[in-house]
C-alpha cells in the first residue's frame, strides 16, 4: 500500500490517531509530514509500504542508503516509537518475516532503534528477541548545578570550560523555544545541509522537517533552539517531545563559521532551559546512536552531557545479516528465535 494509505489503515485500526501520545502517531502529523517531504525534496515519498498483520508497516525509505526494511514512513525520524507492546512485536515476527519473503524475496529486517511499551529496559526475556543498542541519555531533576554535579568528573569540567567559552558575553545566544522556522530559515538549514551532505541532503533535510510538521499540529511536543554569533545564525536545531523524554531530532550548522565544542554546549543550554521552563521534561536523548551500522565514533561530542544508560531495542529478521549484526539476536523463518552470541551493542557510555 502506499504511505497514505498505510496512515489510513493503521487510523482504522485504531493504532493511529489524532490523541496518540506520540507524534508520529498522529495521522495529520504524518499528513503534514508527506505535505513537506514533497515540497522541499523534489517531489512526493513514494515508497510502497508492506503490511503485517495487526497493525505493522514496513518500508525501504528511499533517502536512506542500504536495503535493510525499516518501520514505515519513519526512516528519518530518531527513535520512533512503534504502536505495539513488545510482547506483540515478538508474537508478530513469524507474520512479518512471512509477508516479506512472500511480497518482497526478502526476510531481512534491521530496523533502526525504536521505543515500544514494555521494552525500556533489556530484560533476559527482551534479550532473546531483540537486540540493543547503548544510545544513552541525560537526567536532570533539580537545578542545573544539581545536574553538573551528576556528569563526570571529566564532563563536568569539559562542561564548565566550554560554557565560559561560548557565554553571552561573548557575543553567543541560545533560545529554545517552539516558534518553528520561517520559510527564510528552513531554506537556510536546506542549503547549508546541501553543502555540507552532497547527494545525502536529503535524509538531513527529512530528519529537519519531523520536527516542523509536529510543530504544526501538536505545538507543545516540538521546540527548536536557534544559536546566534551575535547577527549570524550559527546552528538550528529542532527537537520532539515524548512524555518526560526530549530527543534532538534535527541540526544544522552555518559552515561559514567553526565553533569546536559549540554542538555540546547547545545540549547544555537546552537542558537548562528545559529545567526552568520545562518541568515536564527530564530527560534529554541526545541520539548518540541511532542505528546498528552507525560508525562507532557517532555521537562521541553528545556523549558529554550523558549521565545515565538508555537501550533501544532493534529488530533483526532473517538468516543473512550484515557484518554490524551478527552474533545478534534475530527471527530467523524456519528456526523461530534465535538468541545470539552477543547482547548489547555499545555498552560503554
Amino acid at each position: 500500500m502506499s504511505l497514505q494509505e498505510y496512515v489510513g489503515w493503521m487510523t482504522r485500526l485504531g493504532r493511529f490517531g489524532e490523541s496518540a501520545a506520540a507524534p508520529e502517531h498522529d495521522p495529520r502529523v504524518c499528513a503534514r509530514y508527506l505535505e513537506l517531504h514533497a515540497r522541499w525534496l523534489g517531489g512526493p515519498l513514494e515508497a510502497p509500504v508492506v503490511a503485517v498483520p495487526r497493525g505493522l508497516g514496513f518500508y525501504r525509505d528511499p533517502l536512506a542508503d542500504g536495503g535493510a526494511w525499516a518501520w514505515a514512513l519513519v526512516g528519518a525520524l530518531s527513535h520512533p516509537v512503534v504502536p505495539l507492546a513488545g510482547p506483540e512485536i515478538v508474537a508478530a515476527a513469524e507474520a512479518i518475516a512471512a509477508t516479506l519473503a512472500d511480497d518482497c524475496g526478502d526476510s531481512l529486517v534491521m530496523t533502526d532503534t525504536f521505543e515500544a511499551e514494555g521494552l525500556g529496559e533489556p530484560t533476559a526475556a527482551a534479550g532473546e528477541s531483540f537486540a540493543w543498542l547503548s544510545s544513552p541519555r541525560a537526567r536532570f531533576a533539580g537545578s542545573f548545578s544539581e545536574y553538573l554535579a551528576s556528569l563526570t568528573a571529566d564532563r563536568r569540567r569539559a562542561a564548565r570550560e566550554l560554557l565560559a567559552r561560548f557565554d553571552e558575553s561573548a557575543g553567543f545566544r541560545f533560545a529554545l523555544t517552539p516558534e518553528p522556522p520561517s520559510e527564510a530559515e528552513l531554506t537556510w538549514v536546506a542549503g547549508q545541509l546541501s553543502r555540507q551532505w552532497g547527494e545525502d541532503a536529503g535524509y538531513a533535510l527529512a530528519q529537519h522537517l519531523w520536527p516542523v510538521a509536529v510543530a504544526a499540529v501538536r505545538p507543545a511536543q516540538a521546540l527548536f533552539m536557534r544559536v546566534h554569533d551575535r547577527d549570524a545564525l550559527a546552528y538550528f536545531n529542532g527537537y520532539l517531545v515524548r512524555g518526560d523524554v526530549i530527543t534532538s531530532q534535527s541540526t544544522s550548522r552555518n559552515l561559514d563559521l567553526r565553533h569546536d565544542g559549540l554542538g555540546v554546549v547547545i545540549d547544555l543550554k537546552a537542558i537548562a532551559r528545559l529545567i526552568d521552563a520545562f518541568p515536564a521534561v527530564r530527560r534529554l536523548d541526545p541520539t548518540c546512536r541511532t542505528g546498528l551500522d552507525d560508525p562507532p565514533s557517532i555521537g562521541v561530542a553528545k556523549r558529554k552531557v550523558v549521565n545515565e544508560d538508555a537501550y533501544k531495542p532493534v529488530l533483526l529478521l532473517g538468516e543473512t545479516t550484515p557484518e554490524c549484526a551478527a552474533g545478534l539476536p534475530r527471527f530467523v523463518p524456519g528456526r523461530g528465535w534465535v538468541a545470539g552470541t552477543a547482547g548489547i551493542v555499545g555498552r560503554r557510555m
